[in-house]
């Protein structure tokens, strides 16, 4: 497998994708789970009070933590379609690579620490191709 990418050797590229990739099955296995658990709710449980407001609070846990390993899976695919096209390691902010012990650390990540870093600063956070914020 050759991926063209200017500023990284193709070795490093292809370990972050077996990496990305494995990250990404993990992730799915996470949903997959949380699926089966969400829907394994006996409704004898939900007969007293406490009962129905402890399901409550555990399926809004669970949905939080389902969105959260959306963001991620997001965050994975869309680092998997840099590789992809060949734009993997540069930040979106400043166009400049990444540093190579960053994206060894995350290898998701789209900014550059020093970009992250700002980003944070102006109380923004990065989602997707969007600001929030």
């Amino acid at each position: 497998m050759s991926v063209m990418n200017k500023h990284f050797d193709n070795d490093f590229i292809v370990q972050q994708k077996n990496r990305l990739l494995e990250m990404r099955r993990e992730v799915m296995n996470k949903i997959h789970a949380q699926d089966k658990e969400d829907i394994a709710v006996p409704p004898e449980e939900m007969i007293e009070e406490g009962d129905i407001a402890q399901t409550f609070l555990n399926q809004e846990l669970s949905f939080e933590l389902r969105e959260r390993e959306l963001r991620r899976l997001r965050e994975i695919d869309a680092a998997l379609a840099k590789i992809d096209d060949g734009t993997y390691g540069i930040c979106e902010e400043t166009d400049e690579p990444i540093s190579r012990k960053r994206l060894e650390k995350m290898p998701w990540t789209r900014l550059s620490i020093q970009a992250a870093e700002q980003e944070e600063r102006d109380g923004r956070q990065y989602v997707g191709n969007q600001r929030a914020g």
